[in-house]
């Protein structure tokens, strides 16, 4: 099990940190194979059969919340949705490797095709359905990727049932669409970074009209190799903002901020370089994440853990996970062991903090606690122990003494207590309490 999930985890930073990716549809020696389709979906794809013929590979856009060949939103504002599909033939002679695009509507519950185009690359990197300004039908924005990521395009298309039209383009190397004002219409955000010079620009697209106008432009950190992540969400004041991780020349991750205040747009990052910016550099694979859930977004940083003098990987590191508070600063919200192979946070109280250490069970994989007594090699007396199995497991391990702290799909996140008299070995309700899921 722990194999496996270390394999998820390497494969997710591989495609996340270098741009690396595997093809949608391996042959059958391979380890992948295109998502089992839906029945709405097998409903669509033989309709776009029907339309286009049966020698054609699905194709799944890269990054973004949108990962599905299919994608169904009500893109003309009449009553039923469309259904948008992204393609490619699989004869080379028939369009060169071009991504295609294929639209369907609904006519009286049936799935009809309406509008096949060539899209402007091999490959589709993310898709956003967004209305741009109040009384418009959203807008479709597809951005394709290329071998280099600072000229990957996007184009924005408007749709009206019948015709198809593309109203802008543009390259980018970080694409994004924010609702800075919290009213339900977006603006674009895009990022290029120089192959060159590794000077970066943040730019704020909007609509007025029929025409699209730079709305302001912002300074984004410099000299970096590519974008990691970018995600949605709020500052501890409750501002609307953008954090946007990126990995530096020298090969630790850092992240920009980017929020609107009294019409200004700003990289709250680099305006309090000194309270936030330098704060969050740190190494690769902690991203940014919405730990509680909540809606605000916390930047990780490394501390060594008691009972170690030097921090060489995650078995003996402390993670402070710290929001972007109201006094322009970066301030600790959670502080704690992140197993970030397994997928979890565990935020420690104080008295653990100072009191207790983690070390890895080599055999098991599990991550057990420990009350300090001198130097984290020299503590023997285990406090508990959390592993993650698969459902069909479970029972086995309840059997042995192991509790269940949560479940997500066929996981089962388990702890078993051993100093049951130890102050600091908690209690259930404080386990789960203090366990976070970390996707």
């Amino acid at each position: 099990m722990k194999r496996i999930l270390s394999f998820i985890l390497i494969t997710a930073v591989c495609l996340s940190v270098t741009g690396c990716s595997f093809e949608d549809e391996l042959d059958a020696g391979g380890l992948l194979s295109a998502p089992m389709m839906t029945t709405e979906q097998r409903e669509i794809h033989e309709a776009l059969t029907n339309a286009i013929g049966n020698e054609i590979t699905l194709k799944y856009p890269k990054n973004g919340e949108n990962r599905s060949a299919f994608v169904i939103e009500n893109i003309d504002n009449e009553p039923t949705e469309e259904a948008i599909v992204f393609y490619q033939y699989k004869s080379a002679d028939l369009d060169e490797g071009t991504v295609h695009v294929h639209i369907l509507d609904q006519i009286d519950g049936k799935w009809s095709s309406a509008i096949d185009f060539a899209g402007s690359g091999a490959e589709v990197d993310r898709i956003f359905i967004s209305p741009l300004r109040e009384g418009r039908s959203p807008s479709i924005i597809i951005g394709y990727s290329t071998l280099s990521p600072s000229l990957n395009q996007f184009q924005i298309y408007s749709y009206d049932s019948e015709n198809i039209n593309t109203v802008y383009t543009d390259n980018y190397s970080l694409l994004s669409v924010v609702d800075f004002e919290d009213d339900g219409y977006y603006d674009i955000f895009k990022s290029s970074i120089d192959p060159e010079t590794g000077k970066t620009e943040g730019v704020i697209i909007g609509q007025e009209g029929n025409e699209f106008y730079t709305i302001a432009t912002v300074k984004m950190s410099d000299y970096i190799s590519s974008y990691v992540q970018c995600r949605h969400g709020k500052t501890e004041d409750g501002k609307r903002a953008i954090f946007i991780d990126s990995l530096n020349a020298d090969g630790y991750l850092q992240t920009d901020i980017i929020s609107k205040s009294s019409k200004t747009y700003q990289n709250l990052s680099l305006v309090f370089k000194d309270k936030a910016f330098e704060k969050s550099v740190r190494d690769t694979g902690y991203l940014t994440q919405d730990v509680g859930r909540d809606g605000t977004l916390e930047i990780p940083t490394n501390e060594i853990m008691a009972g170690y003098e030097q921090a060489d990987s995650v078995k003996n590191m402390i993670t402070v996970f710290s929001g972007f508070d109201g006094d322009y600063s970066l301030k600790q919200k959670y502080k704690g062991f992140y197993m970030i192979n397994d997928g979890y946070f565990f935020n420690m109280p104080p008295d653990m903090l100072k009191s207790a250490t983690v070390k890895i069970d080599e055999t098991t994989g599990e991550s057990v606690f420990y009350k300090l007594e001198g130097t984290a090699q020299q503590s023997d007396k285990e406090l508990f122990r959390i592993n993650v199995v698969n459902s069909s497991e479970y029972e086995n391990y309840r059997a042995l003494g192991y509790m269940l702290i949560t479940q997500q799909g066929q996981l089962r996140y388990i702890v078993k207590r051993t100093n049951t008299d130890e102050k600091l070995c908690l209690k259930l309700d404080d386990i789960k309490d203090n366990f976070y899921l970390i996707p």
